[in-house]
């Protein structure tokens, strides 16, 4: 019999670049954006949809001027330009939008990877929990934020610079940080709230279908029992109270729908829809980390 022999496979030591543990979820967040971007009909075409509201308010802005006036608390009421309304009411078609992404993208996310078992992979990889929640919640927030903070962002910085002179455009900055603030509301909504009925119901499917029943029917219930009860329970409708933060932000809140919830209901509405969305998902992740392969601490 010949003797064994050892064939050199041709191994060598990984020499690349090492990544802090702390930067793990920057991985999870790069190929979060990736699989958003990638097709057309999942975000594209609704980004698309969200510049074309964006183009059509800022004519408005621009053609409208002083021409027209609406008034503020019925008749008797303060007159308030039409124009100041634009920005606030544009709302109401970026969460449309908004709805939309959510529904392709945020509300299958973790029940697509519990059903394709890339758990499995990426605590086999050595990734933490945290990892995985932090990179999935900044990867959807990057997307979302295209849509429902950089449009109303772009319309203040058209309404600042159709101002008459330095002062009013001075004066009117304000604007500016009431708009990232209704846009940073809105990412929040349709990036935390939808992904945690992705992490509640382990098939992507159900979790689309649950989510858009949630935001449809429950927020249509919510606004008709509103007008027989109290306008506070029409904050379960999320749309409705994102619009209205916005409208009390700029000043306009007297100039609502019907039913429309309070803004401080509205806020607690749509935090606390995303805080036990994230502790959702929190749950989820923890519990296929023990389940699995190799799960790190």
């Amino acid at each position: 019999m010949s003797a064994g022999q050892i064939h050199d496979l041709g191994y060598k030591r990984y020499v690349g670049s090492r990544r802090a543990v702390s930067t793990r979820w920057t991985v999870i967040m790069r190929h979060q954006i990736a699989t958003a971007w990638a097709g057309w009909w999942r975000f594209k075409l609704w980004l698309v949809a969200a510049f074309m509201v964006t183009a059509v308010s800022s004519v408005l802005l621009y053609t409208l001027g002083d021409k027209l006036f609406r008034r503020i608390g019925g008749f008797g009421g303060a007159l308030t330009r039409f124009v100041d309304g634009i920005l606030p009411d544009s709302t109401i078609w970026y969460c449309k939008a908004g709805f939309l992404v959510s529904l392709a993208i945020s509300a299958t996310v973790v029940a697509g990877d519990l059903q394709s078992g890339a758990f499995t992979f990426y605590f086999a990889r050595s990734m933490r929990p945290r990892d995985y929640v932090l990179g999935k919640l900044a990867g959807l927030g990057v997307i979302l934020a295209l849509i429902m903070a950089a449009g109303p962002l772009v319309l203040a910085l058209v309404r600042v610079g159709l101002s008459d002179d330095l002062d009013q455009a001075i004066a009117m900055l304000p604007t500016l940080y009431k708009a990232l603030a209704v846009g940073a509301l809105g990412t929040v909504l349709y990036t935390a709230i939808p992904l945690g009925f992705s992490a509640l119901i382990a098939n992507r499917r159900h979790a689309m279908a649950v989510w858009a029943a949630y935001y449809l029917l429950v927020g249509w219930l919510a606004l008709g029992l509103s007008l027989l009860t109290t306008p506070a329970l029409s904050a379960l409708d999320l749309a409705s109270a994102l619009h209205a933060v916005s409208l009390h932000l700029f000043g306009l809140h007297e100039t609502g729908r019907a039913g429309d919830p309070p803004t401080s209901a509205a806020l607690i509405a749509i935090l606390g829809h995303a805080a036990i969305a994230i502790g959702l998902v929190v749950w989820r992740v923890r519990r296929a980390q023990q389940t699995g392969v190799g799960g790190a601490s």
